[in-house]
């Protein structure tokens, strides 16, 4: 019996030596294949800029020239001018996914309190500009969360950049925080244009381009906002009703 019992031993330690090594290996081959992935696109989003950005030269040399620009030729630029924009609306959005992908640093411990102040300094600014009120609460309390300084950073600007563009003069801007059940919920509202109903269920797949940004959004924004809530361990929704506004709700677990 202690004979067969000291073989099952050595045979499951050797299965499990077995699984450590081939858990090691995948995962050695996975972190690869991300690291392959994340040089393939930046080297594709360096490589398509030139040509890109020339091709809008050229049209533009085209139109400026008039030399046998009739109406039907008109309307060719008009639609490889529209195909143009496209292209680097997306190129611009895969370079924000490229600077993204690069801040692999680790998690550390981040102030809520501390972090609402850099937010309201980063973007007081340009609301002014604008002529948009950007309001700031801070909570009487401190919280805290685990995550990257840089990609929160990303986060709210994605946000707050949304919602000046769809703020109205005199209009006004909210981020607030509410600290409760060991939960952190974050809130960006505006009181602009809203967004419409039937748009609401796709506002955060990836290249989805609303009524309210056509012609000027990548499509990739509120993408890269979601994708960073949910690393977090939190989760994202939105409220929105036309010509009243639109709230962004995130909560993420506090850190003890």
């Amino acid at each position: 019996m202690i004979s067969r019992n000291r073989r099952i031993l050595q045979e499951n330690d050797a299965l499990t030596n077995h699984l450590e090594e081939q858990v090691k290996k995948r995962t050695e081959e996975v972190t690869l294949l991300l690291n392959e992935r994340k040089a393939f696109f930046s080297d594709m989003a360096h490589d398509l800029k030139a040509p890109v950005f020339a091709t809008r030269s050229f049209i533009e040399a085209i139109r400026r020239s008039g030399v046998g620009v009739d109406m039907e030729l008109r309307g060719y630029l008009d639609q490889a001018e529209a195909k143009q924009m496209e292209m680097a609306r997306r190129l611009q959005g895969l370079s924000a996914i490229n600077a993204l992908d690069k801040i692999d640093g680790k998690r550390i411990r981040v102030s809520v309190r501390e972090m609402l102040s850099e937010i309201y300094a980063a973007h007081h600014g340009e609301a002014e500009v604008r002529s948009v009120y950007l309001v700031v609460e801070r909570p009487n309390e401190d919280a805290f969360l685990m995550a990257q300084p840089e990609k929160l950073e990303i986060l709210f600007e994605n946000l707050i950049y949304n919602a000046l563009k769809v703020t109205p003069p005199n209009g006004r801007i909210m981020v607030s925080v509410r600290i409760a059940d060991n939960k952190i919920r974050m809130m960006v509202e505006d009181n602009g244009c809203g967004i419409p109903e039937e748009e609401l269920p796709f506002v955060f797949q990836r290249f989805y381009v609303g009524s309210n940004n056509k012609g000027t959004g990548t499509g990739l924004g509120l993408y890269i906002v979601q994708g960073i809530v949910r690393e977090l361990g939190g989760t994202i929704h939105v409220q929105s009703a036309l010509g009243e506004g639109t709230k962004f709700i995130m909560e993420f677990p506090q850190d003890a």
